[in-house]
Order: structure tokens, then sequence, then C-alpha cells
């Protein structure tokens, strides 16, 4: 009896075999998506403490707001910038667009308030598009173990057929059932190999989703300290 993966494969029934490949599939689906997002991660990570670093200076003194409508050109292309880059540019130019009621208490208060929605919208489709994928490896990681069982059930059934075979005198000896109770544990073993991995990934990109989504509302409220200030310097 052969009991090296090698081994075990050839030894395996068609079910098993069956199981075992979309466990292998599935394995290499969810290393493709956790590579996609780690990728666009860093990417994300970058550009966002780059514009933030960029961001910060011109928010904290009054008077240096409007220099930052010159910064989404510069990070257009990061999750941060599409965020607060359009968000800043409506507010200027409904500010542009009411003149002199600029200056009223109530009019800035809705500008500022529609200002924070469009924030908000942008970092909550943002964040959907970084999790991109993460469903699909949530599913992964929860169904690995059940397809696992399902060849598990087959290995026993394999097992059984072995020791009421007559050809080994129905004696139901271990020799006679250690290919099906090997090939019930070995796909077993995959899956759970295939949800361990996969728990394991899913819940860094997690955590790495809710960082950014931290990060940008951070930045999101300094933008808005900062328009505050400016508004109050103007009238001063």
């Amino acid at each position: 009896m052969d009991f090296t993966l090698l081994g075990l494969w050839h030894q395996m029934g068609p079910v098993a075999k069956g199981v075992v490949m979309v466990l292998v599939a599935m394995s290499i689906y969810a290393l493709g998506i956790a590579a996609d997002r780690w990728w666009a991660f860093r990417r994300c990570r970058r550009h966002a403490l780059g514009y933030m670093t960029a961001l910060q200076p011109l928010v904290a003194v009054p008077g240096r707001l409007q220099e930052a409508l010159a910064l989404d050109k510069e990070w257009k292309g990061g999750p941060l910038g599409r965020i607060i880059g359009p968000g800043l540019s409506d507010y200027v130019r409904a500010r542009e667009a009411l003149g002199p009621k600029a200056s009223d208490p109530v009019e800035s208060e809705l500008l500022l308030h529609h200002l924070g929605r469009i924030l908000e919208r942008g970092r909550k489709r943002e964040l959907a598009g970084l999790q991109r994928g993460l469903p699909v490896l949530a599913t992964i990681a929860s169904s690995a173990p059940f397809v696992g069982l399902f060849g598990t059930v087959f290995g026993i059934i394999t097992a059984f057929q072995q020791m009421a075979d007559p050809a080994n005198g129905g004696s139901g000896s271990l020799a006679s059932v250690s290919a099906g109770i090997a090939e019930a544990l070995l796909t077993t073993a995959v899956g759970l190999a295939v949800a361990i991995v996969s728990v394991w990934l899913y819940n860094l990109f997690v955590a790495k989703a809710d960082d950014f989504g931290n990060l940008a509302e951070e930045t999101s409220g300094e933008l808005l300290d900062g328009i505050v200030r400016n508004v109050q310097a103007a009238k001063g």
C-alpha cells in the first residue's frame, strides 16, 4: 500500500479525485484574489499616505485651502484623492456660486453638510472597490471544509464497500479498508488547508480595509475642520 501523496492520488476513486481538483481550483482562485488585493492595498496605502501628507499643511493654515485643489491632479490615481478631490472641488464651486451669500452661517453649514455627505459616499465607494473579491474569499473559506467532507463521505463508502467485498472474504480487516480511509482523510485535509489559508487572507484584507476606512475618515475630518477655520478667518 503506497501512502505517498502520488500513491494516494492513484488509488483514489473518481469522486475523491474530482473533490480534490475542485479544492485545488478553489485554492488557486483564492490565491489569485489575494495577490490582486495585496497589490491594490499596497498602492492604496502608498497613495493615501502621500496625499494625506500633502493635504495636512494646506488645511492646517487658513487661506491655503484653495491650493488643495491642485492635489487632485497630482494624486488622481489614489483612492484618497478620489474621495477628497471631487468633494473639495464641488464645495469650492458651490461656494463661488453663492457669492456674497456664502458668508451666511446657515449657507455655510449647509455647504459643510453637503461636503460631508459627498466625502462619506466617496469613502464607501472606495471601500467597496478595495473589498472586491473578499466575499468570494470568505465563501471559499467557509465552504472548503464541506467540499472536503463531501469527499470524505465517499471515501468512507469506499471503505465499507471494501469491507463487504467478497474478494476480501468480507473480513473487514484494516488492510482491506485502509485505501478508503486514507482517501477520506486526504480530502478532509485538503479542504481544511484551503479553508485555513483563505480565512487568514480574508481577515488580513478586512483589517487593511478597516485601516484605510479609518484613514479616509480622519482625513475627511481634518478637511472639514480646515474649511471651518477658513470660514472663521474670512469672517474675522
